[in-house]
């Protein structure tokens, strides 16, 4: 059966458009499903029969529920559209590194899914001690509340703001507030009960590869009136830790590397714009894609990178 990619793509429709032509110059059996977010840039028109092209308004912002909402649309709508063995879950800025239908058979052949996932464990603690543990737990542990009043405050870093930040630390085990920078901006969090599903709550990738079983582990683990659903719905960064806990509480990836290689940069809060400077760490990944480059810095990348997968471009 082929495989289906589902693109997640917000920007750039020529660079989207040249990443599907990539894909099924790559995979010539495979279908593509973009959804393509339009509040500021138009939808990619592409002429392949293969290719579906899905526009939306939808709030589809850095961390919103909404976001993990239109990917399991996306990929409900490739499973019924045509019933694929494999579907692979990309963004509108990858780009394939490797021949994909020779990666598609190493995948089916080791079977489940491939993508990173790992356990997190946090212990708030009261007063001005530091909890232990990685505190993106709290991500999904605590019910976030945006709350515009205090998102001026914090992002300047006034009184106003310390003093919210100085009190929300001191109370973590019951409230926390987070900035969510790129995205809505100021929540506030109440922590909450976790259902039994959520017992074990993983971070990782959002660029993955599921079988025909493991989607449907995640379409129903995450459908309307799942428990684990209600708290994802209610959660930031949920599209880093929903489908990666529905799978990884299934069993643990049959192949531990990201769909998309990528890098990030704490110190600009974004992911590194691969040039072709990158060429050889990108192919030293191993992963099949990578993330995330730009029509114009990264043409000379995706150039090299189409003549190592044989794919021959014609522009005019």
């Amino acid at each position: 059966m082929p495989a289906a990619y589902v693109v997640l793509s917000h920007t750039e429709p020529e660079q989207v458009t040249r990443l599907v032509e990539a894909v099924l110059a790559s995979s010539p059996a495979a279908s593509v499903l973009v959804t393509h977010d339009a509040r500021r840039h138009p939808a990619p028109v592409i002429g392949d029969e293969r290719v579906r092209v899905v526009s939306h308004g939808r709030p589809t912002d850095w961390g919103s529920w909404e976001l993990v909402e239109v990917t399991l649309e996306a990929m409900r709508a490739a499973r019924d559209a045509v019933d694929p063995d494999l579907v692979v879950l990309v963004s509108g800025q990858c780009y394939p590194v490797r021949p994909l239908a020779a990666w598609e058979d190493e995948l089916r052949a080791a079977g489940g899914w491939q993508g990173t996932a790992r356990p997190l464990d946090y212990t708030p603690a009261w007063g001005a001690r530091y909890g232990r543990g990685d505190d993106e737990l709290t991500r999904y542990t605590y019910a976030w509340f945006r709350t515009r009043p205090l998102d001026g405050p914090v992002r300047r870093d006034t009184s106003l703001g310390r003093v919210a930040r100085a009190l929300a630390h001191r109370v973590e085990p019951v409230a926390a507030l987070r900035l969510v920078d790129r995205g809505r901006g100021v929540h506030v969090g109440v922590r909450r009960r976790m259902p039994a599903p959520a017992a074990r709550i993983h971070l990782g990738s959002q660029w993955l590869a599921v079988d025909r079983q493991r989607l449907e582990l995640v379409l129903q683990g995450l459908a309307p009136g799942a428990a684990l659903r209600s708290v994802y719905e209610r959660s930031v960064i949920a599209d880093e830790s929903a489908l990666q806990t529905v799978l990884a509480n299934a069993a643990p990836p049959a192949v531990a590397r990201p769909v998309s290689y990528s890098v990030w940069l704490p110190e600009a809060d974004t992911t590194r714009t691969f040039t072709l400077d990158d060429l050889a760490e990108i192919r030293a990944s191993g992963s099949p894609f990578c993330r995330k480059v730009h029509s114009e810095r990264s043409a000379t990348l995706m150039d090299a990178l189409d003549r190592g997968n044989g794919v021959r471009r014609d522009d005019g």
